[in-house]
């Protein structure tokens, strides 16, 4: 796991995430280990979920190592996030309390970089 990913759990945890002017949604996708951010996100959109500029978005990458270099991303949302939805969801940089416990079992640190 990178540096910069660590903080951003600790910050998570703490519940002390950067402010943001959007809002803060979170996602489940099988995505190849590696698989930029931004393009997971991009997948995410072109899919039809309702996510802005300005949005605070968390994207747990399950069961990466078992994607095949070149595989295309996999939506594990039970449902396409809609507008109505996404202004229901807490603003950008507050950790929903939904959410609060979720635990990462590292069984490789040093393979997760």
């Amino acid at each position: 796991m990178t540096p910069r990913t660590m903080d951003r759990i600790a910050r998570l945890e703490a519940k002390a995430a950067p402010p943001s002017p959007g809002k803060h949604l979170v996602f489940k996708v099988e995505a190849p280990h590696g698989m930029p951010l931004a393009e997971i996100v991009a997948f995410l959109r072109a899919r039809g979920h309702a996510i802005h500029d300005e949005d605070d978005v968390f994207v747990m990458n399950l069961d990466s190592y078992s994607i095949p270099k070149g595989q295309p991303p996999r939506d594990l949302a039970p449902a396409i996030l809609s507008e109505a939805d996404r202004a229901a969801a807490p603003a950008g940089g507050v950790w929903p309390e939904r959410l609060v416990h979720f635990t990462f079992v590292l069984d490789s640190p040093r393979g997760s970089q």
